[in-house]
């Protein structure tokens, strides 16, 4: 997501002085306002991780020295859009001869393997490759999965009280049908119906102090529970 914010009484300014330069047919001052415009500085703003910074920089080099009315904000877009861990972004131009863009990475939820290759998962949806990230509590999600039915599953944990930090792995199925691994090592077989109502009966059943701590806990048939 992008937003242009352009102070136009600057445009306005600068327009009104080249026409002046213009009009004296001033090679010089002509020559002087070419350069002014170039643009000189290309500011990241923003929490943002190192090897991020360096490769947006690098990527955005082919930008300097080009006049700052002439740059097309969508080409900055497509370089930005490019970096997954990118949440959202704000692009300025700052006349005369400055671009900032204001940058928020999403939050890492989860990790997996794909082709035997890692890569985590972002609040944003996406799938992120990072050579290095400092956290390494993360949970681990295994099985062929879509992101948005992982995402619909966190958001069904955070309304029943649950953070993804109390599960060590996730298993999805191709009938659609979770497995959780809680932190206490036990398995949670959910419905691939009514997950919501599932996560209601583990929490019920996790927060009685009369119950002991069970390895298995199958929540798959409707109206019944399985306690092992």
């Amino acid at each position: 997501m992008t937003l242009q914010l352009i102070d136009k009484s600057k445009i306005y300014f600068y327009l009104s002085l080249l026409l002046i330069l213009l009009s004296v047919h001033n090679a010089n001052s002509i020559h002087f306002f070419d350069n002014f415009f170039k643009i000189k500085k290309i500011n990241l703003i923003g929490e943002i991780d190192e090897n991020l910074n360096k490769n947006l920089l690098f990527s955005l080099e082919k930008f300097y020295n080009n006049s700052i009315f002439n740059i097309n904000i969508e080409d900055i877009r497509v370089i930005l859009d490019n970096h997954n861990i990118i949440n959202d972004y704000k692009i300025k131009k700052n006349y005369p001869s400055e671009v900032k863009i204001e940058i928020r990475e999403t939050k890492i939820l989860a990790y997996s393997f794909e082709n035997n290759k890692k890569y985590f998962i972002g609040a944003n949806g996406k799938k992120i490759k990072i050579e290095k990230f400092k956290n390494d509590k993360l949970p681990l999600i295994v099985g062929q999965f879509e992101v948005n039915k992982f995402l619909e599953l966190n958001n069904v944990l955070l309304a029943n009280g649950f953070q993804l930090k109390d599960f060590e792995k996730f298993y999805f199925f191709k009938s659609n049908r979770w497995d959780l691994i809680y932190k206490n090592g036990t398995t949670i077989k959910l419905s691939n119906e009514d997950i919501n109502a599932s996560i209601n009966l583990f929490k019920q059943i996790i927060e009685n102090p009369n119950n002991d701590k069970f390895s298995i806990i199958d929540l798959r048939l409707k109206n019944k529970i399985i306690l092992l």
